[in-house]
């Protein structure tokens, strides 16, 4: 089973859409994979696939009252979801450091964990993290977000969860943006896609659906099925 957090050290650089489409796009190249939310404050999660009102979450798994298995909810492709809770009273119950342990216990078979991690380095971020042997760093192609993800993969080589390489995420191809060679050179770390620009994404979040599961076909997609299917021949380091 490999565990994948998805970070960024910056907020709206579309962490949580990719984690959820990547689950999607690994289940649509026939790997079980669960993906868990890992933002328990702030959980997004939930919305992308209209498990809002879910019965059970893993905020009851990591306050002692319930079993990952319970949690799990069938999502687009065959993806299995363990959704956030969006209730303050659960939050406030939720003990974000039992996610490395619950996850690495689980009797659960699956081909890839995927973890949304919440932004920044709080006890929920390196909860996420060190759940995770692998870290897929997300990014957008500005001075500001790579600089970010300069640190996040501190904290993540720090926490002993191996970068995987980056995610370049809204890519315009404009002048003002940072090159995917130059990034590569600051960061030392691999570009793994290029992901467009996309209004599509915007529609699919509006209408509370993941891309991959509204229009497979959008430029999004395809470089995250391309992806995908990158991380899936890739060994685990």
């Amino acid at each position: 089973m490999r565990r994948i957090a998805v970070a960024s050290g910056k907020g709206g650089v579309g962490r949580t859409t990719i984690a959820a489409n990547l689950g999607i796009a690994l289940a649509s190249l026939g790997k079980s994979t669960i993906v868990v939310d890992g933002s328990l404050t702030t959980p997004n999660l939930a919305i992308l696939f209209k498990l809002e009102k879910a019965a059970h979450t893993i905020n009851e798994v990591l306050s002692g009252t319930g079993s990952l298995k319970d949690v799990l909810y069938n999502g687009p492709r065959g993806v299995k979801v363990a959704p956030a809770s969006l209730s303050l009273e659960w939050i406030k119950r939720t003990q974000p450091e039992k996610l490395p342990e619950v996850l690495r216990e689980s009797t659960l078979k699956a081909d890839f964990v995927i973890i949304d991690a919440p932004v920044g380095m709080g006890r929920e971020a390196v909860a996420a993290i060190r759940s995770a042997q692998e870290t897929l760093l997300v990014a957008t192609p500005d001075i500001t977000s790579v600089s970010d993800c300069m640190k996040s993969r501190l904290v993540a080589e720090f926490l002993g969860s191996a970068p995987l390489g980056i995610a370049l995420n809204r890519v315009r191809k404009e002048e003002f943006e940072i090159s995917s060679k130059e990034i590569e050179r600051i960061t030392n770390l691999p570009i793994l896609v290029e992901i467009p620009e996309d209004d599509k994404i915007k529609l699919a979040l509006k209408n509370g659906t993941p891309l991959l599961a509204m229009d497979s076909k959008a430029k999004a997609s395809k470089a995250i099925i391309a992806l995908a299917s990158k991380i899936a021949k890739k060994k685990v380091q």
